[in-house]
């Protein structure tokens, strides 16, 4: 294979054999990535610091007990929707009263950002430009609002479009605001995604992050501590992040103290 490919996407295939075969050498990642054993190495440091591996003599192997602190893949969008629920319902509805009349709004696929525009049908003169197939239809109910739909490759998994084109025409508009939902936020690693298997989907994220003047992450608190594999931007590029009253008070504190704002939505029970 050749050694001319980024190191993200790299780390991406590594991870992806350990997965599939428990295990990997170095000897053998060197050859087949046509690298030095010592860049390997690296590798699997890096990926070690994200909880995702066990560096063992000569290689790696999968951790004897699965990271409760890391994110793998992402499931289908159906079941991610059924998970925390109410965590998601209240996130939306707290991120909502962020939106005013008249804004310009950027926002991408998901489970939380579905509440997020669920719950925008009271706003007047909105400008909503998403990725989410998903989203369409609670965005094309808010009365006199303008709606752009970013084309691109559909990925089927995440109902979401992706890829050269989407991240062309992302770059065509300069939205006031971004809501952004993220599979994992943390102090050391900042914002990070699970699309191991479609690095695309990270890529539209920091191109939306790119042209926005205000970003707005919307993560429920299982995702407050996490890190995953692909990396998408540091915690000080986030303005405000919107979370549920799940997450620890020192969770909170350590994100605040780098930077975001952070507002706790109040689950119902």
């Amino acid at each position: 294979m050749s050694s001319r490919i980024f190191r993200e996407e790299r780390l991406q295939l590594i991870y992806e054999q350990i997965r599939e075969n428990g295990k990997v050498y170095v000897s053998n990642l060197a050859q087949e990535f046509g690298v030095s054993a010592s860049s390997i190495r690296l590798d699997l440091g890096k990926l070690e610091a994200r909880g995702l591996i066990t560096r063992t003599y000569g290689g790696a192997m999968l951790p004897v007990e699965v990271n409760g602190d890391v994110i793998e893949d992402i499931s289908e969008l159906s079941l991610r929707a059924e998970r925390r629920r109410a965590e998601k319902e209240a996130i939306g509805k707290l991120t909502a009263t962020f939106i005013e009349d008249g804004d310009t709004i950027m926002i991408d696929g998901g489970s939380t950002t579905k509440s997020v525009a669920k719950h925008l049908t009271d706003k007047r003169n909105l400008t909503v430009i998403t990725n989410s197939i998903s989203l369409l239809p609670d965005l094309l109910g808010i009365k006199d609002a303008v709606v752009y739909l970013v084309g691109g490759l559909v990925y089927r998994e995440n109902a979401v479009l992706v890829g050269d084109i989407a991240n062309e025409i992302v770059e065509y508009f300069h939205p006031l605001k971004v809501v952004l939902g993220i599979d994992g936020i943390s102090v050391s690693s900042g914002l990070t995604a699970a699309d191991t298997s479609v690095p695309a989907v990270a890529s539209i994220k920091r191109k939306m992050i790119d042209v926005s003047d205000q970003l707005i992450v919307v993560a429920d608190h299982t995702k407050l501590g996490r890190v995953c594999l692909m990396p998408v931007a540091p915690l000080k590029r986030v303005d405000c992040l919107v979370t549920d009253s799940g997450a620890s008070a020192e969770m909170v504190e350590a994100i605040r103290a780098n930077g975001p704002t952070v507002e706790i939505a109040e689950v119902e029970t």
